[in-house]
């Protein structure tokens, strides 16, 4: 079998309504690109307003301006947490309806709660993050021809973080039911091919086809 192809591992809703698919390693991973291609926008969008809000922390100065600053950096990063947060908990970011792939709580076989969504959006938010950095971490030059001992245990750390997180989504062509190691750490199992048992000869998308 192929993992990276398709996958003919199972998933069966706790009460019996469905059966379906584990999805594949490529629509995830073109999934995640999309997302994260969408998510990058809306940052780059918020930038706006936060780099606002660090000029007038600049002029304030102080406790106070670095507040503000602090605040323009947060919302920027919000638009992330929220992307995540309120799409996963429909059952569907944007890039997995464009690969026709669905989300589901694993111990209750419907559209993930608010809770898990916002905790895997805190957890992409923290690898993204991780991968950023380490990139910058490898392939930086320093100004002044070194890192400083922080930015050399910021760099390290990232690099740690980031080849954790590959290790925990590669971990889905090894697992029994297609998981990565964050599925399974945030209840979530990631599923195409959706067969009502309702209807056997019919698939569910989330275009309602």
């Amino acid at each position: 079998m192929n993992v990276l192809a398709s996958s003919h591992r199972k998933y069966v809703h706790p009460r019996g309504e469905y059966t379906a698919s584990a999805a594949p390693l490529w629509r995830r991973g073109l999934a995640s690109a999309l997302d994260w291609g969408v998510a990058g926008v809306a940052y780059l969008l918020l930038l706006i307003p936060a780099g606002a809000l660090d000029a007038i922390g600049e002029l304030v100065g102080g406790g106070a301006g670095l507040g503000l600053t602090v605040l323009g950096q947060v919302i920027a990063v919000s638009a992330i947490v929220v992307y995540f947060t309120f799409l996963l908990r429909s059952g569907h970011t944007m890039g997995m309806r464009a690969l026709d792939i669905h989300v589901r709580a694993h111990d209750e076989g419907r559209a993930p709660g608010l809770v898990r969504s916002f905790a895997r959006a805190l957890l992409a938010l923290l690898l993204g993050v991780a991968v950023v950095n380490a990139y910058s971490y490898l392939r930086g030059r320093p100004p002044l021809g070194e890192f400083s001992s922080f930015e050399q245990t910021v760099g390290e750390t990232a690099v740690v973080v980031a080849g954790a997180g590959l290790l925990g989504q590669l971990w889905m062509l090894v697992d029994g039911q297609g998981r990565t190691l964050w599925d399974r750490l945030t209840g979530l199992v990631v599923v195409e091919d959706i067969v009502p048992a309702s209807m056997p000869e019919r698939l569910w998308s989330p275009w309602r086809t």
